[in-house]
Parts: structure tokens; sequence; C-alpha cells
């Protein structure tokens, strides 16, 4: 954008110079090939002059509107970006803080599943040792039962055989 700027300054620039000297060669021109007198001379020249001063004047106050209009398409365009820039980045933080709440919430149910999973566990755990112990305490009954049976039978046994 800056080198676009300066090859327009860079014109006008040119244009102004070229308006200057074409004033000068012209008022030169003048006084060489013309067949007046030294007064009439000098006022062509005055004339000439003020001539080119106008023109130079409307050239430089033209360049000076161009630079203005330019400054306030680039202000305008910038305050356009600007406006842009910071709607996406509002939208890129509720996106953002969107997500977090999704992740808290997924952790959040995964935690209360696992909490639950753990509690049935322990349950079913709880159960399987209890219903160990009571076969075992069964079992060890049964074998009671087996040697007071047996002792039984000894003794029945042995008193038969007195």
């Amino acid at each position: 954008m800056e080198n676009h700027e300066s090859v327009k300054q860079s014109n006008g620039g040119t244009a102004v110079k070229s308006a200057i000297i074409g004033a000068l060669i012209g008022a030169a021109a003048a006084l060489l090939l013309a067949p007046k007198s030294g007064r009439e001379l000098r006022g062509d020249l005055k004339v000439k002059a003020e001539g080119a001063g106008e023109v130079i004047k409307t050239q430089a106050s033209a360049l000076a509107e161009t630079a203005t209009c330019a400054a306030q398409a680039v202000g305008e365009q910038a305050t356009v970006l600007a406006g842009k820039v910071q709607d996406l980045t509002a939208a890129a933080r509720s996106k953002a803080s969107q997500t977090a709440s999704r992740a808290h919430d997924a952790v959040d149910v995964a935690a209360g599943k696992a909490k639950e999973a753990a509690t049935v566990i322990g349950i079913r755990g709880k159960e399987a040792a209890d219903a160990a112990a009571e076969r075992a305490h069964d079992a060890v009954d049964a074998a009671q039962d087996k040697v007071n049976d047996s002792t039984e039978a000894v003794n029945s046994s042995v008193s038969s055989n007195k």
C-alpha cells in the first residue's frame, strides 16, 4: 500500500515539477522570441508566472485531496478489519469456553460411572466374600459333623467290644 501511495506522490511531484519547468521554458522562450518591449515582456511574464502558480496550486490541492481520501479509506478499512478481528477473537473464546465446559461435563459423567462401578464391584465382592465364608462355615460344620459321627461310631464300637 505504501508503495502505491509513494508512486502516486512521485507522479504528483513529477507533474508539479513538469509544470514549473514548462513555465520557466515558456517564459524563457517568450523572452527570446518575442518582438516586444521589455516592459510588455515583463508584464507577459508576470501573467504567465501567475498562471503557472495557479496551476501549481490547483495540482497541489488535488494531490492533497487525493492523499486525504486515501488516508480516510485506509482508516476505514483498518477499522473494519479491527472489528472483524475482534469478532473472530470473541467467537474463538466462546467456542473454547463451550468446549471446556463440555469436557468438564464428560469428566463428571465418567467419574460418576466409575464410582458406581466401584460401588457395584465392592458390593459384589462383599457378597462373594460373605458367600465364601458361609460355604467355608458349612464345610467346617460338615467336617465337624463327620468327625463327631466318626467319634461316636468309634466310641460305640469300643463300647460294644468291651
